[in-house]
């Protein structure tokens, strides 16, 4: 499930107003991509994600926005002295949802499991990121421009090892629902921190006083984790509840069933055991929690292995 989430933001005594909204429009932004991705994945739209030029660039400027805005708070919590308590316990809650999107990864996507999202990100450069909050904003911004570009121009079968992906050197695209390596994606973390090191909480927008929108928005961006980690079990599980009431008994099912009936005939079956398998296989599939990719014929190739297998087995019964 791609997609980026916010980081924690930097500790209160550090927070400015804007930079909170400024998250808070971003996590907007993010629920809004994540909903555009569970209607093309449930088949309620037909959306070209992973093709279309602006789709692509709307994923990007979204996990910039916060890989960004993760290395200017990084510098504004740094500015006055680190707080250590303060950055552990921000560390272990990234490090503990990290592990926790991992483990519901690998129940959900089997085959595309996320083991090195944004929130793992987000835990390493955490940490590496202090090595450059007190470099020259300049060479900061510069070495930022080269970890994005490396990877263009750099791939080294070494990094294809399972151990090594996570640094993004490699070779091929892993299949991960959620895949965000240090290269090229920490070079934004660097840039951010190179724009708060020229920044610097100073001028009109560290003065902005928020109205209620701004507030709201504020108020999301104080809270970027833990909206993060609810809302796209909801919105999923909400439409794929949805899916399943619209689907269940409906014209898509019955247009499943007759096709798949008129198959059956055709390769010589009886229509009243083609019209008990079909059936048997509509039953399965919803069950199997396969129905809705069935219907929108988007079944990866996992998926097609066990909707054959429940085939065979109906036709024995």
């Amino acid at each position: 499930m791609p997609a980026p989430p916010p980081a924690p933001a930097a500790p209160a005594s550090h927070r400015l107003p804007a930079i909170d909204a400024a998250r808070g429009i971003a996590i907007l932004a993010m629920i809004a991509y994540h909903l555009s991705w569970d209607l093309d994945a449930l088949g309620f739209a037909r959306l070209a994600l992973f093709t279309d030029p602006l789709w692509l660039a709307a994923r990007t400027g979204i996990l910039g926005s916060f890989l960004m805005l993760a290395g200017v708070s990084l510098v504004l919590a740094a500015g006055g002295g680190l707080d250590r308590r303060r950055f552990l316990r921000r560390l272990g809650l990234l490090a503990a949802a990290a592990a926790a999107v991992s483990a519901g990864s690998y129940v959900v996507f089997p085959d595309s499991p996320i083991f090195f999202g944004v929130l793992h990100h987000l835990a390493v450069a955490s940490v590496l990121g202090l090595a450059f909050v007190r470099l020259p904003a300049g060479l900061t911004a510069a070495l930022g421009i080269g970890v994005y570009a490396l990877p263009e121009f750099v791939a080294v079968p070494l990094f294809d090892a399972p151990a090594l992906r996570w640094i993004g050197l490699m070779t091929f695209e892993p299949d991960s629902n959620d895949y965000v390596p240090l290269f090229p994606w920490f070079g934004l973390v660097l840039l951010g921190i190179a724009l708060g090191r020229v920044w610097r909480g100073r001028g009109a927008v560290a003065a902005w006083r928020p109205g209620a929108a701004g507030r709201a928005l504020a108020w999301a961006g104080r809270h970027g984790l833990p909206i993060y980690l609810v809302h796209q079990p909801v919105l999923y599980g909400a439409l794929s509840l949805l899916a399943m009431l619209a689907l269940d008994g409906g014209a898509e099912t019955r247009a499943f069933l007759e096709a798949c009936e008129a198959r059956c005939v055709d390769a010589g079956g009886a229509p009243t055991t083609c019209a008990a398998t079909c059936g048997c296989v509509a039953d399965g599939a919803k069950q199997a929690g396969l129905w809705p990719e069935l219907i929108a014929s988007r079944l990866p190739p996992d998926s097609r292995a066990r909707v054959a297998a429940l085939a065979q087995e109906c036709r024995r019964r």
